[in-house]
């Protein structure tokens, strides 16, 4: 009887822990700076504890890039994150990003070469004097907890003009 009402609680509790979100806790996978060094020469630090990835610092300039409709990019300052998946994971179909009010799923955000999905995904955010912070989130696969990064810009950064 005991072992019965202990696994009928285990399995309420999975369920719950699954429903609220709590699912499958994965490793973080290295998060570097985007290869094109989006942003230009600016120090760039992770923070394993926190998550979060810091470009600039006191003086430092944001590169400003002009719009170009071929890769879908409005014209301003941006920086360049590059976030890899955690080792367990090699399918990713399931994998869904939110940033920024957006919504991306079954994968699609992944970084492909020569039409084969890397274990990775760049950002490239549009950055200002008013915005200087986002938080994004990417659940690897189904029933799995999500995972929060915070992209954010120094305190005493500059920001190029466009001319």
């Amino acid at each position: 009887m005991k072992i019965t009402q202990t696994a009928l609680f285990s399995l309420v509790l999975a369920a719950v822990l699954t429903a609220s979100g709590c699912g499958t806790q994965l490793s973080y996978g290295r998060v570097e700076r985007d290869s094109a060094m989006t942003g230009g020469s600016l120090t760039f630090v992770y923070d394993e504890q926190t998550h979060t990835a810091t470009f600039g610092g006191e003086g430092e300039v944001v590169a400003y890039y002009p719009a170009d409709e071929a890769l879908g990019r409005a014209a301003g300052n941006r920086v360049g994150v590059k976030i890899y998946a955690p080792s367990e994971i090699s399918d990713y179909s399931k994998a869904k990003l939110e940033f920024e009010g957006a919504q991306f799923t079954a994968g699609s955000f992944m970084s492909k070469v020569y039409d084969q999905t890397q274990n990775y995904f760049v950002l490239t955010p549009l950055v200002s004097k008013n915005v200087t912070e986002f938080k994004l989130s990417v659940t690897w696969m189904q029933d799995s907890a999500a995972q929060q990064y915070i992209i954010k810009i120094a305190d005493g950064t500059k920001f190029a003009s466009a001319s």
